[in-house]
């Protein structure tokens, strides 16, 4: 067996191989003893990613994302897809994150990242726990949200992302931006904020902490300030256009 070790904690999960393109992780919960075979296994699957979303995201929620224009969702996830989407963030082969006129500015944004495609197991299910997210904003909001794209994220220590919004000059695909937070036992000290203005003009920051997901209109401004621990979550956006199929790099 072997044990896996993120970038992040030593997580409670393991598998009989790393992830790969093709076996899914086989996940059970480890005995004291890592020699012996455990009597079950429970196979990673979409149903893990399950979330009820209309009793995450009450009436008042809708109406102050509708007035403000951001929320928060604590306790995403059980904790078989959280471990999940830990381990598997800590086997990715992070690459630099570039801007939009594929420029590597490290004084303006320092995360490496990779794109989630359907090779990333958990990385995938997320995804399709977040389309059935956006099908509720259409319902409740009519936001016209057609699919949805992410990547994992990892900020090293002494960097972050300088104040920009998600839809460059001229640009309106992306609709609802989100961020999913992977970091257990995050402190204020450890920085790296998610600073956001609302529509009213008004600063707020969020932790990045285990489990929480910051949704947010992706015209608004917003920064992640220098992280004083190496910092990972996943960044997603809810876009109105077409989908782009993303091809893993060989």
């Amino acid at each position: 067996m072997t044990k896996i070790t993120s970038n992040l904690e030593v997580t409670q999960l393991v598998v009989d191989q790393p992830i790969g393109q093709d076996n899914p992780p086989m996940l059970f919960v480890p005995s004291e003893d890592y020699s012996h075979e455990p009597p079950t296994q429970h196979v990673l699957q979409t149903s893990d990613f399950d979330v009820n979303w209309e009793n995450k995201l009450t009436d008042t929620q809708f109406d102050k994302f509708v007035e403000d224009g951001w929320l928060i969702i604590d306790d995403v996830f059980d904790s078989t897809a959280l471990l999940a989407l830990q381990a598997e963030s800590g086997f990715i082969d992070y690459r630099d994150a570039e801007l939009t006129a594929g420029i590597r500015l490290s004084d303006i944004r320092g995360d490496k990242i990779r794109w989630i495609t359907e090779n990333f197991f958990a990385g995938y299910y997320y995804l399709q726990s977040i389309n059935t997210l956006a099908a509720l904003f259409n319902r409740s909001l009519f936001a016209g949200i057609r699919h949805s794209e992410a990547h994992y994220a990892c900020y090293p220590v002494g960097f972050g992302y300088q104040w920009h919004s998600d839809n460059p000059a001229g640009r309106d695909e992306r609709v609802i931006s989100a961020v999913f937070y992977l970091n257990d036992e995050w402190a204020s000290t450890d920085g790296g904020a998610l600073e956001i203005v609302d529509t009213h003009g008004i600063h707020h920051n969020v932790m990045p902490v285990a489990n929480r997901l910051i949704i947010f209109a992706s015209d608004l401004q917003h920064q992640v300030q220098i992280a004083h621990r190496q910092r990972y979550s996943i960044a997603t956006w809810l876009r109105r256009d077409d989908t782009i199929v993303l091809v893993a790099p060989l």
